[in-house]
């Protein structure tokens, strides 16, 4: 009994030897093979060291403050400088058309004749009555100095004569109402006048409108930006104009707010204006309402954005011995308005500091940089000077 019992025991023991020697082994294999991984990632990591450190080229500028004005835009409306519009003062039948709907006149040219017949008859059958006034004033004239007539048939006859002259005049003047001529050198407006059609009184004729060689621009501002004077100009954009910018000078203001809208017009005369510029149309009005100072001027490229707002990447020496002369310093900054193609920096930059333009976005920071152009100040447009060699490694 006891021999059986010992047997088992001794059995048990191998048991347990045999996988006491399997553990060891297995620990064994894993050192090794842990050894052996760590010794190739010891010789990868030298390996990579071997290189050298990443880098990128960039262009760049030199910060440098502005004062820049600030511009506030609207709408102005073209207006001719002499416009009116042409209509009869008494009615009648076309007699005569003087003018091509659409075409340039001169001033004294008739442009239409109304029919004056009857007027002309009347006006001749008075002037008659009129001399006949004349010979019975002058008879009793020298009766009086007889003193043959009464003073009372005197100055019966010295009324109709006046009269007379009355009734002429007011013949006269309804023959030239029928005559309607240009005030002043114009461009008709279009019509659909016939010889012969009859008009009535107040009648529109044409639109004479005339002194192209310069209008006004009318445009309103509201009341914190109107502080425009008499003599402050304005810019006309490019943009609705189709080319170069253009140049108003302020002539005329109204002297209070409108009180519906809290507005004030202006009026500025523009002076050899293009052939888009006609009385009627709208352009766009840039106005000078304040100034920015100490903000910087960068291109567009410079400023980068994420869900934390604008950042630009700041050009700082690197420490003896790079391969490359900067690293890049990401830095938060607060932008303003864009003017054009660059956008301004009124917070976060100091002044001198070299900022990457074009290419700024391939930098991370703290990134080894090349910059491949010749350094402009701020605002300035960048002069590109291309180097050999492939990007991110310095040239020779």
């Amino acid at each position: 009994m006891a021999l059986a019992s010992y047997a088992a025991g001794f059995s048990q023991r191998g048991s347990l030897g045999k996988w006491a020697i399997m553990a060891l082994v297995c620990l064994l294999v894993l050192a090794v093979l842990g050894g052996l991984k760590y010794r190739q990632i010891k010789e990868a990591i030298a390996f990579g060291e071997s290189f050298p450190e990443r880098s990128e080229a960039v262009t760049a500028v030199l910060t440098s403050p502005e004062s820049w004005p600030q511009t506030y835009r609207t709408i102005g409306e073209v207006r001719a400088t002499k416009s009116i519009e042409l209509r009869t003062e008494v009615g009648g039948k076309v007699a005569a058309i003087g003018f091509v709907g659409g075409s340039p006149v001169e001033e004294g040219q008739q442009l239409l004749l109304l029919d004056s017949t009857e007027e002309r008859a009347q006006l001749q059958a008075t002037r008659a009555q009129l001399k006949l006034a004349e010979l019975q004033l002058e008879r009793l004239r020298e009766l009086r100095r007889n003193n043959l007539a009464s003073q009372n048939e005197y100055d019966s006859a010295e009324a109709d004569k006046d009269i007379l002259l009355a009734n002429a005049a007011a013949l006269a003047a309804i023959i030239e109402k029928k005559s309607l001529v240009a005030p002043f050198d114009a461009q008709t407006g279009l019509h659909t006048l016939e010889v012969g059609q009859y008009l009535a009184a107040n009648t529109v004729v044409t639109q004479l409108t005339g002194g192209l060689g310069e209008v006004w621009i009318d445009f309103k501002l509201p009341q914190g930006k109107a502080g425009l004077a008499i003599g402050d100009t304005v810019t006309l954009d490019s943009s609705s104009l189709g080319n170069e910018p253009m140049y108003a000078t302020i002539i005329s203001a109204e002297s209070s707010l409108n009180t519906s809208s809290r507005s004030r017009e202006f009026r500025a005369l523009l002076r050899e204006p293009p052939a888009t510029v006609r009385p009627g149309a709208v352009v766009d009005v840039e106005v000078v309402v304040g100034s920015l100072d100490g903000v910087f001027r960068l291109p567009a490229s410079a400023v980068r954005r994420n869900n934390f707002g604008a950042f630009v990447y700041v050009l700082n020496d690197a420490e003896p011995g790079a391969i490359a002369p900067f690293r890049a310093s990401r830095r938060q900054v607060t932008v303003g308005p864009a003017q054009g193609e660059d956008i301004l920096v009124t917070a976060g930059l100091e002044p001198g500091e070299r900022v990457a333009t074009i290419g700024a976005f391939k930098l991370i920071d703290g990134l080894l940089t090349h910059v491949v152009e010749r350094e402009q100040n701020s605002g300035q447009a960048p002069a590109i000077a291309p180097q050999p060699g492939i990007e991110g490694q310095p040239g020779p």
